[in-house]
């Protein structure tokens, strides 16, 4: 017997997404942050988690002004597709076929995404200021991890700026440009 599944609120997905694509979308930044040495006598997995809770809240803001029930799995479909897209390049620890690293950074959640509905409010203003909260909860964690861990943001990003090149969304960026110069 099928049972009926419960509607998800727009801002649980906006979270969920933004916790995928920062953890498992990132994979290759992770894995080459975990190889530096500079991080090699254990502050690694710190480091790392805390750029990871950076990254998911940075794009839980994002995700939040799309927060809407007809806006936000366009959204982080589109979020989706690219981080996968963008990672087909990289050089994973395990030989992979690029169809099912595909498959696993995308089509996996697109299949749970899509096949949940969204939750509705009734009241435009709710909804607008649910907005609201989620944005400014998740610029309040961005703004409380850079405050912790800034002298080894500023002292990473600095030795490392080649770093923001793996960060899917330059690299989608760079080549959605790239497609606009060819054909423009």
């Amino acid at each position: 017997m099928l049972t009926e599944r419960t509607p998800q609120s727009p801002h649980g997905l906006a979270v969920l997404g933004s916790l995928w694509l920062a953890s498992a979308g990132q994979l290759r930044l992770w894995q080459t942050l975990a190889r530096l040495p500079e991080l090699a006598d254990g502050r690694a997995p710190v480091f790392i988690g805390s750029t990871m809770v950076l990254l998911a809240a940075l794009c839980t803001l994002v995700f939040s002004v799309l927060a809407w029930p007809r806006t936000i799995r366009p959204a982080l479909s589109l979020a989706l597709l690219g981080t996968a897209w963008t990672a087909l390049g990289a050089d994973l620890p395990v030989d992979m076929p690029a169809t099912t690293q595909f498959v696993l950074l995308a089509g996996g959640p697109l299949a749970w995404l899509w096949s949940r509905p969204v939750s509705c409010q009734s009241d435009t203003w709710a909804q607008l200021l649910n907005n609201l909260g989620v944005a400014m909860a998740a610029a309040g964690v961005a703004t409380a991890v850079l405050i912790l861990s800034v002298a080894d943001f500023s002292w990473m990003w600095l030795q490392h700026a080649e770093f923001v090149e793996l960060l899917s969304p330059a690299r989608l960026w760079r080549m959605l440009l790239a497609v606009q110069n060819v054909l423009f």
